[in-house]
């Protein structure tokens, strides 16, 4: 049921709320050592050398806002050489029961023939790895890049967790930061243009039918 329902992530069509509601997860990462409700896990290879995600490194690069080192951070070490890194941050539990927003910052440390990827999306209110509905999967630049997704309401009582998963080969990957998680009620604005690209790549695909 949690796969079905969350395969709203990428659809746009439900109603925009009458306002702008509250911001249900701001996370700054000021001292990752006092996150409650977050869970933190290394899930890859055993044997790395480093925890899974730990306070940003001010002299790699600097945090997005806030002190210079207030982001978390994840490497290569957290699988030893040949291993596969599986390394996940979980947001605590919100509510799904509104259209939502979810958005965060992230930036890797480039060097050459090295590259991080992030898979990011929901899990269960639980926290259980095996019930992760990705969103995307991206390759993280060299300056910090915000991702976004818009998730429409599950209805009353409906709850996740937002997860993002630091993955791929071990030996391919650096230096990975996260900045400014956030999940929020957005503005019918959003809504009111998601609504408008749905329509226009409904069209478009009329169009190409009729061809």
């Amino acid at each position: 049921m949690f796969k079905k329902t969350c395969l709203a992530l990428a659809l746009v069509g439900a109603a925009a709320a009458a306002h702008a509601g509250p911001t249900l997860i701001n996370e700054g990462f000021d001292d990752v050592n006092a996150l409650p409700g977050w869970i933190i896990s290394n899930q890859g290879t055993p044997g790395g050398l480093t925890q899974p995600w730990v306070q940003g490194d001010q002299s790699i690069f600097t945090a997005l806002s806030g002190a210079a080192n207030s982001y978390i951070t994840s490497n290569y070490n957290n699988a030893p050489a040949g291993g596969t890194l599986s390394s996940w941050l979980i947001s605590p539990v919100f509510s799904t029961a509104e259209n939502l927003e979810v958005s965060f910052w992230a930036r890797g440390d480039i060097q050459a023939g090295f590259f991080d990827q992030l898979t990011y999306g929901l899990v269960n209110a639980a926290g259980v790895f095996s019930s992760f509905v990705p969103q995307a999967t991206v390759t993280v630049a060299g300056e910090w890049t915000q991702y976004s997704f818009l998730l429409s309401g599950q209805g009353a009582g409906a709850t996740s967790r937002f997860a993002i998963q630091y993955a791929g080969a071990a030996d391919n990957a650096n230096y990975v930061g996260v900045d400014n998680v956030s999940v929020n009620v957005p503005e019918p604005s959003t809504w009111a243009l998601a609504g408008v690209s749905l329509l226009g790549l409904v069209a478009a695909r009329r169009r190409r039918a009729q061809v």
